[in-house]
């Protein structure tokens, strides 16, 4: 029969055959003689079985490929077989097919060598190589897989891990994975370039699940720590640049390690994660909850990592971590070690249950990132050689290690300055993302002396990144960093440290400043409230205050300009005047000392009118019919015994108040 006819004959017969899932029926063997096993080893069945663990071969379906026309039931048919499947993965229901297609009488060399070189990589963890998640069959096949299975994770009484899965869901999703491999291989397409086949029902679904699949990721990638690491290569002691992805997750992403290889859109590198930390809570006890794993393609390895998290293993048990029964007694003397990935180190995972009370490891989620981050971290390598205050280098030492040349207490402000050493074994200065968050904590000397912690790293907005001729700078709110990296011009140590002196000169005449003003204001208002005028003598003394806080300003201004015209200096002081909000702070200062000009300028004007009102009301009338009266009744001679002329008084007093009243009616009617 040709391949074609097979996988034909199989579509349409598929769902007559005996499948079923029982996980336990090798252990009750009777009427067993007929089942089948693919993928799984069961000695105890007196059913057959066919697997590739011990073999030279990487995949259940390679060893089918290779087994011997001999070892196969060619007597019984499809129909007479039963059919025990042991899981859903690829491997499985490829080797399922191929074992169909060999009963067939298909001879081997039909079936495609790409589909059975796919399915070793897949096995091997390889989900980079194998195609994008949207081309790749693997994806589709493990989307489509997922949405049939109902599992439970549960502890049984004696503190295992158990899943609890429904047999018939099962079933079903076997046989929707098998018709979508056969309808693939009916197409002739590539596993991993699979083309749009909307005519297709299972790719239908298929893409669908992983389009939920996907929004379930980019949910995932926005809580997540998101960094890069130095990995050490394999039997080298160069260490390799790689993205990482740290989380917690707490909803199931079947897919998740296939988009973060995969995502050359959200990693730096632009090659995808390579790096991966996975803690699930609620599978605390299982081996589950906390997975670390990296790219099998990148050539590099966790030991350093599995080695130090049995060393702190050893610490928190203090001595009483059983080792009566060593799971792996080659490499491990605990019962229950983290796994090592049988000694590749691409992958480990927490310690299981010792028994229903006793979880396996000690350590928390936090222990685990912190010794991630302790030995992995880009600057973990990072050898400079400190500036010192005249202007020398120090003795090479890690970057974290390095004091600052200028700490300035009052501003809580501080300048360091290194040189890279461009002999220490560092292979190259890399200035990743997480290498400038390293640098910023440095820079603000947040822990001085202590390597920085994965959390918090400041975020990229919460400091500047500028290149200078001499190497870069890292600007932060509490300080900066100046790296000489050898590349171009020597650090110009004292213009550079002179330039920092004028800033912080700046930012104590700009805190003093504030102080003055905010104190005075506040004095000014409590004068108001208590007596609501201001005496002349307090009006002047704000005058003479005002004149001597612009003159200050201004002098501070005068006194700290740029030191040279240099380019990179300019750009250097320009970016840290916009951290530290210098030009816009020394502009409010300005502009409240102006205001209060203003406020005391009005304040005296409404004063001054206020005279000039009363001068204008009570004095116009007075000055004008005292002077009138005065030539009228100049000549007029009165008694000398009648003494004061009393009708020109009461007549210039009637005059004179009438006008007044009049005065103040026209100015009260005009408001």
């Amino acid at each position: 029969m040709q391949l074609t006819e097979a996988i034909e004959y199989l579509i349409e017969t598929v769902d007559d055959l005996n499948i079923q899932y029982e996980p336990t029926s090798h252990l009750n063997p009777t009427n067993q003689e007929d089942t089948i096993y693919i993928g799984s080893n069961k000695p105890e069945s007196v059913g057959i079985s066919y697997y590739h663990e011990g073999t030279e071969y990487e995949s259940v379906t390679e060893y089918l490929y290779f087994v011997d026309q001999a070892e196969l039931p060619l007597s019984r048919s499809l129909e007479e077989l039963r059919f025990n499947i042991d899981d859903l993965s690829p491997d499985s229901c490829l080797g399922f097919i191929l074992f169909c297609t060999r009963l067939l009488e298909v001879p081997a060399d039909d079936f495609p060598e790409d589909w059975i070189e796919y399915v070793n990589k897949w096995e091997q963890g390889d989900v980079k190589t194998t195609g994008e998640p949207f081309e790749s069959w693997g994806c589709l096949h493990s989307a489509l897989a997922h949405a049939h299975v109902t599992v439970q994770e549960v502890m049984d009484e004696h503190g295992n891990h158990m899943t609890i899965i429904d047999p018939q869901n099962y079933v079903s999703g076997f046989l929707a994975c098998v018709k979508f491999a056969l309808d693939l291989l009916l197409e002739e397409v590539l596993p991993y370039e699979i083309p749009e086949l909307d005519h297709i029902e299972e790719y239908q679904r298929a893409i669908g699940f992983v389009r939920v699949e996907y929004q379930k990721y980019l949910q995932a990638l926005n809580h997540a720590t998101v960094i890069q690491l130095e990995l050490p290569i394999r039997n080298s002691n160069r260490t390799l640049l790689v993205d990482a992805f740290i989380a917690t997750e707490n909803t199931y992403i079947g897919l998740l390690k296939s988009f973060l290889s995969n995502d050359e859109e959200r990693t730096w590198l632009e090659s995808g994660f390579s790096f991966m930390a996975i803690y699930r809570p609620e599978l605390k006890g299982t081996g589950s909850d906390i997975v670390i794993s990296v790219d099998p393609n990148m050539n590099i390895h966790l030991e350093d990592l599995w080695i130090r998290l049995e060393d702190l293993e050893n610490e928190r048990w203090e001595g009483h971590r059983p080792c009566d029964q060593p799971r792996f007694p080659d490499r491990s003397e605990a019962n229950q070690p983290w796994y090592d990935d049988r000694g590749r180190y691409a992958l480990i995972a927490a310690p299981q249950r010792l028994d229903p009370y006793t979880y396996g490891s000690k350590l928390d989620w936090s222990d685990v990132v912190s010794a991630i981050w302790e030995l992995y971290n880009p600057a973990n390598s990072l050898a400079v050689r400190p500036f010192l205050e005249d202007g020398s280098i120090g003795e090479t030492q890690m970057i974290y290690q390095c004091d600052p040349l200028i700490v300035d207490p009052s501003t809580q402000k501080q300048l360091t300055a290194v040189k890279w050493d461009s002999l220490s074994p560092q292979q190259s200065l890399v200035t990743s993302p997480s290498m400038k968050r390293y640098l910023a904590v440095c820079a603000s000397g947040s822990f001085e002396g202590e390597i920085p912690p994965i959390h918090p790293l400041p975020n990229e907005v919460s400091f500047d990144f500028i290149e200078l001729s001499c190497g870069f700078a890292i600007i932060h709110y509490n300080g900066v960093l100046i790296l000489d990296d050898w590349n171009n011009d020597p650090l110009d140590f004292p213009l550079y440290t002179k330039e920092f002196h004028h800033l912080l000169q700046r930012v104590k005449a700009i805190t003093e400043i504030h102080v003055e003003i905010t104190n005075r204001v506040a004095d000014i208002k409590q004068k108001l409230e208590e007596k609501e005028s201001l005496s002349g003598s307090e009006i002047l003394s704000l005058n003479n205050w005002i004149a001597k806080q612009k003159m200050k300003l201004r002098h501070t201004i005068l006194a700290t300009m740029p030191s040279s015209i240099d380019y990179n200096l300019q750009k250097f002081r320009t970016t840290i005047e916009k951290r530290w909000g210098l030009s816009r702070q020394l502009e409010d200062l300005y502009e409240s000392v102006t205001e209060i000009e203003n406020i005391i300028k009005n304040y005296s004007e409404a004063r001054i009118n206020r005279l000039i009102s009363f001068i204008s009301i009570y004095g116009f009338p007075l000055a004008l019919f005292s002077g009138l009266f005065e030539f009228i009744f100049e000549d007029v001679s009165s008694p000398k015994w009648f003494g004061v002329h009393w009708v020109g008084l009461a007549t210039f007093l009637f005059l004179s108040l009438s006008s007044i009243w009049y005065i103040r009616f026209l100015l009260k009617n005009r408001k």
